[in-house]
């Protein structure tokens, strides 16, 4: 979600084509012929990951998920790329494959796997879309190049088309079978995946693992079926897949981390640089690596925060903004000048789009503080920004530090591991453990009922509550 000005007005205001962006040289250059054109623009896509997404930064887990992956490559008839499989920082239960053979599972998967099985077949499914070159098959298909803004697109490479996915699925069971791994996981995965979007948000919604593809339920049964079909590999030495899967999951955190800031609502709170903002109530809010954001209900406005420059003169920050900005995006300066944000001398900028983006307009504010310099920007078509200007200023208004009442709301959830007793049920492992998910949660993530009674022995995934205190304020 790393957006500049250019693309977060092209995609609201939706007066120019994504591919009038792009150059014809460009376009050309992305066209997938080769498995080393897959390498190539693979390795360009991976590269803006880490600043999209963001890496989750554990050795042991990554050293581990890499492991796996080099297992079920053995599957592959053909090693048409240097398989790479990393850990994005990312809560939601997400897996995409870039072309060439760049795996990545968020850290979200992980928490919502409940064994090896799972995750060897899920990471199977990526492989295959890498090894049968579906980014290519697709691009075919659109008659687009595949990543025409990588930095936009980076996560969204997943979203094949059906075919492919169930392609996908089919190729990830025999993978994990082969690797001596139960193919059903791949159905049990989907099961949980499907539980969990049914609490979110009361039905099984399009995530980003199932989008574009065929339903959670379709696949989960589809699976199961197939499961049946296939013979699994006898490979000694993996032992008990879930009980060793659980046990690494031990402190893995769930949910947004409070490094990065969380919403309270329509608040963000960031507790290592000090500072909320107010985002118009209703809309709706993202928080990434690299940019906050809220998008308006009708989705034709935006407003975002990034700092990506050093702490210094606004007046200055605003005219290099320009300047830079006019070499992609043709805009003409409306007004400009100095404004304040609480004691914070600051500087507000008003453009209009010009030439091919006439109908775009945008007001940017300038903060300097704690060592940055924050950028507010609110974006809307030129006609609607009477509608959305008053509720952009707000927003950029309410810039301010953190009160320790702020403070107080701004903790992180980790996974704690609880062996069950003999007939307790969920509610009471719960309440024994000091579980802070909710009894529906608690049952998706560890792939069970909320009536579940358990035998005894069992590990079950719990979270844990902790309030954060930031290093710059201790």
């Amino acid at each position: 979600m790393r957006i500049p000005l250019l693309v977060a007005a092209l995609a609201i205001a939706l007066t120019v084509c994504l591919s009038a962006a792009v150059s014809a040289e460009r376009r050309k250059r992305d066209i997938l012929l080769s498995e080393t054109d897959d390498a190539r623009i693979g390795r360009e896509a991976a590269k803006a990951v880490p600043a999209q997404m963001g890496l989750y930064e554990d050795p042991e887990l990554e050293a581990y998920v890499n492991k796996l992956g080099q297992r079920l490559l053995r599957g592959v008839p053909r090693m048409g790329f240097d398989y790479q499989f990393k850990i994005v920082d990312q809560f939601e239960p997400n897996a995409f494959a870039l072309p060439g053979g760049y795996i990545f599972i968020s850290r979200g998967l992980l928490a919502l796997a409940n064994s090896e099985d799972e995750l060897a077949n899920v990471m199977g499914h990526e492989i295959i879309h890498a090894a049968h070159r579906h980014a290519a098959m697709q691009q075919a298909l659109v008659g687009t190049g595949p990543l025409a803004m990588p930095w936009i697109r980076a996560a969204n490479m997943a979203a094949y088309g059906r075919d492919m996915e169930r392609d996908a699925d089919k190729g990830g069971q025999a993978l994990a079978a082969a690797a001596g791994y139960d193919p059903m996981g791949m159905s049990t995965f989907m099961k949980q995946l499907g539980q969990l979007e049914r609490i979110r948000i009361g039905t099984v919604r399009q995530s980003r693992f199932i989008d574009t593809h065929p339903g959670a339920g379709e696949r989960a049964a589809v699976n199961a079926a197939r499961s049946h079909e296939i013979r699994r590999k006898n490979v000694p030495g993996l032992g008990d897949t879930k009980t060793s899967y659980l046990r690494r999951l031990e402190g893995l955190p769930v949910g947004p981390r409070p490094e990065g800031g969380v919403f309270d609502e329509d608040r963000f709170l960031q507790p290592d640089m000090d500072f909320q903002l107010r985002f118009p109530p209703g809309w709706n809010v993202s928080n990434s690596t690299q940019v906050v954001g809220a998008v308006s209900p009708k989705r034709d406005a935006m407003i975002f925060l990034m700092a990506d420059q050093p702490e210094g003169d606004p007046e200055q920050a605003a005219a290099d903004f320009v300047v830079k900005t006019s070499e992609e995006f043709p805009v003409d300066v409306v007004r400009s000048g100095a404004v304040k944000i609480g004691a914070i001398d600051a500087w507000r900028i008003e453009l209009e789009g010009s030439g091919r983006a006439r109908g775009v307009a945008a007001n940017v504010t300038f903060i300097p503080y704690r060592g940055a310099t924050f950028r507010i920007t609110g974006v809307s078509p030129s006609m609607a920004a009477r509608t959305y200007n008053g509720r952009m200023l707000s927003t950029a208004r309410s810039f301010r530090p953190l009160s320790e009442a702020d403070r107080a709301k701004i903790y992180g959830s980790q996974i704690h591991l609880v062996t069950a007793q003999a007939g307790e049920t969920l509610e009471e492992l719960g309440r024994r453990s000091g579980n802070t998910w909710n009894i529906a949660t608690l049952a998706a993530y560890n792939g069970v009922f909320t009536t579940h009674r358990f035998e005894g022995g069992e590990l079950v995934k719990t979270t844990r509550d902790q309030s954060y205190r930031s290093k710059s304020t201790e």
